[in-house]
């Protein structure tokens, strides 16, 4: 049902009452289709090239009938040809660049046809028709890369009927060009809207008694079970074929079916005897092809047939053995108990005499040729040669390679009080309260490129352990990041968790941050950069995935007598810089008059903001207001 006027005898009507009852008729038309979620494009509107020859325009297929979100009905019954080569302010879409491209996006927008003009009281022409009509709105997305280019934003007042692309030096647009992904069509009804009865379900247990919600524990119930999480089958209830010895029908019987029969010890039938082995070649013995089982037997017979047949064959007084050099002994045994016996012997012509050893070079000493006992005694000669010079063991005495680069002395002592003053410069000396401390760290040059200054572990977690790293012009405080100079890559110490940090610089400073789960990365996904030194220099300057969320709003007012179709606009400037214009920037309505009736239009977005406008009808003496909320997303 509709809101009612009430006219009253005698009631001399004015135009804004009789335009008023009439607006509440259509008032309620257009919120019954809201509310029951007509919207969308129903029929119709399909995009195809021109024909017969393709050129820069499409053609929409008719008739075509579609319902905005406010309820309002869009018709056309003719095919309509629309021009792609200029958006709907009249600004070419060409593409300037060989290796860019745009997305353009085709709208249907609801609009009036005013005919049927006619002269009121006042002199002042009016339209007496003003029948439902349509528009075809063209927008222009941003040129960029190709592969990366922006698509159009939704328009919320509007609905889309598809996007074409338009590459540089293009002259026709084919089929490929159109896309009709994101076509804005009619959904009669959403599987949240259509009820289920569960009451009886032995499994399904749907938080909602709704199609949607079914479908949802379906695909999880689904996935658990998929991914070897839950739900999985019992053993017992995966059907089994009988197969040679084992005759059970299920999994789980198979399986215990065949535990028991390999592990079985009944004489006859082993375990052993059900596993196959193929034949094995060998002189003077070898095994057949059979079981495992058989060969076992057949190798212990072997064994003992061996073993029987020698009684001590393998002792090593039974094997003979020819006499060499000092061991003359006739058997194995014999000898191995003569190199024993001459190798502990403290005897000067046994022990260590029998060892030899290759000569070792050495300056100022050297061991020549000889034996081990030999050897050992130019040691002890040389060692106690050494001990006998009186400032042998004086540091004085003791030289240091010129290999410091700062050092100036080439003895140990010198070297030693060099080192002590170095570190009482830099240190609190012993006998002060903050004894060991540094007082100044001072480091020379490190490397070249990327160079690691400090590294922190803390507490032991990976997620905080801090680094600073410099450069040839910038300092990195940075958390759970490495930087890999052979690669160019930050690498994650915590792998899974996000990195994060901070850059300065005698010109900026730039917060950091990297939000992927991977290990490694060769630049920070998102900053923030204070550009100090630039001339424009009052915010921060954004990269990477950036979505900023603020207020807007509008208030009009009508002080006339008579009803006005009145313009307002404004401008949004952003708390931050982006890196380049948003990809999108849309509107959402927080609170508005009864009499406003479309969000306002978006248009010359850039890096510092956006502007907006709307046209509002607004009855005489009345005002209209619109206050909502804009996101804007990089």
């Amino acid at each position: 049902m509709a809101d009612r006027t009430d006219f009253y005898f005698r009631q001399r009507v004015t135009e804004a009452e009789l335009d008023i009852a009439f607006d509440l008729l259509e008032k309620a038309d257009r919120n019954l289709a809201a509310d029951i979620g007509v919207y969308g494009i129903v029929s119709g509107a399909q995009p195809a090239q021109h024909e017969p020859v393709a050129d820069l325009t499409i053609d929409l297929s008719a008739p075509a009938r579609a319902y905005d979100h406010l309820g309002q009905r869009i018709f056309f019954g003719t095919r309509q040809v629309v021009n792609l080569s200029a958006d709907y302010a009249g600004i070419p879409t060409g593409v300037t660049s060989s290796d860019s491209e745009r997305w353009m996006a085709v709208f249907l927008k609801f609009d009036r046809l005013l005919f049927d003009p006619r002269t009121d009281g006042n002199s002042q022409q009016v339209f007496f028709r003003q029948d439902e009509s349509f528009q075809i709105v063209v927008r222009q997305g941003a040129e960029g890369a190709i592969g990366s280019a922006g698509r159009v934003p939704l328009v919320e007042n509007e609905l889309l009927v598809c996007d074409v692309l338009r590459r540089a030096g293009q002259t026709q647009i084919v089929g490929d060009d159109i896309d009709t992904s994101r076509r804005q069509a009619f959904v009669f009804a959403k599987g949240n809207a259509v009820e289920v009865v569960s009451a009886l379900w032995k499994t399904l247990k749907p938080a909602e008694n709704t199609v949607q919600s079914v479908f949802d524990i379906v695909d999880a119930e689904l996935n658990v079970h998929f991914n070897h999480i839950g739900r999985r089958h019992s053993a017992a209830g995966i059907d089994f074929g009988a197969h040679e010895y084992i005759g059970a029908t299920s999994v789980q019987s198979a399986i215990a079916s065949l535990i028991d029969a390999l592990s079985a010890t009944t004489a006859g039938t082993p375990g052993a005897s059900r596993i196959g082995a193929d034949a094995v070649a060998g002189t003077p013995n070898a095994l057949p092809a059979s079981n495992v089982n058989v060969q076992l037997s057949t190798l212990l017979d072997l064994v003992n047939s061996h073993s029987g047949a020698a009684t001590g064959a393998h002792s090593a007084s039974a094997i003979a053995a020819q006499s060499h050099s000092h061991i003359t002994g006739a058997s194995v045994q014999a000898q191995l108990e003569g190199i024993v016996t001459a190798l502990l012997s403290k005897s000067t012509s046994q022990g260590a005499t029998l060892v030899g050893a290759a000569a070792v070079a050495g300056s100022p000493n050297n061991l020549p040729e000889g034996t081990v006992r030999s050897q050992l005694n130019t040691l002890l000669t040389d060692i106690n040669d050494h001990h006998h010079t009186s400032d042998a063991h004086k540091a004085s005495a003791i030289s240091v390679a010129d290999t410091a680069e700062k050092l100036s002395s080439r003895n140990l002592e010198g070297v030693l009080a060099e080192i002590i003053d170095a570190f009482d410069d830099d240190h609190f000396r012993g006998n002060e309260t903050n004894a060991g401390y540094h007082r100044t760290i001072r480091q020379p040059k490190l490397g070249s490129g990327m160079v690691l200054l400090w590294d922190a572990k803390g507490n032991g977690s990976l997620d905080a352990r801090l680094r600073v790293f410099a450069d040839s012009e910038s300092v990195y405080f940075v958390v759970n990041a490495n930087y890999d100079s052979t690669g160019a890559m930050w690498k994650k110490d915590a792998t899974g968790s996000w990195s994060g940090g901070f850059c300065f610089s005698s010109h900026a400073f730039t917060i950091l941050h990297n939000h992927s789960t991977g290990d490694a990365f060769s630049s920070w996904e998102q900053t923030w950069k204070l550009p100090m030194s630039s001339t424009v220099n009052s915010a921060f300057e954004t990269t990477g995935a950036i979505q900023e969320i603020g207020r807007i709003g509008f208030q009009i007012a009508n002080n006339a007598d008579s009803g006005k179709q009145l313009s307002t606009g404004s401008a949004v400037t952003f708390r931050s810089r982006f890196s380049m214009a948003p990809s999108s920037v849309t509107l959402k309505t927080g609170s508005r008059s009864y009499n406003w009736n479309t969000i306002p239009d978006v248009s010359l977005v850039d890096r510092d903001g956006f502007a907006c406008h709307s046209w509002q009808y607004v009855n005489p003496n009345e005002t209209a207001f619109w206050y909502g909320q804009y996101t804007a997303i990089a």
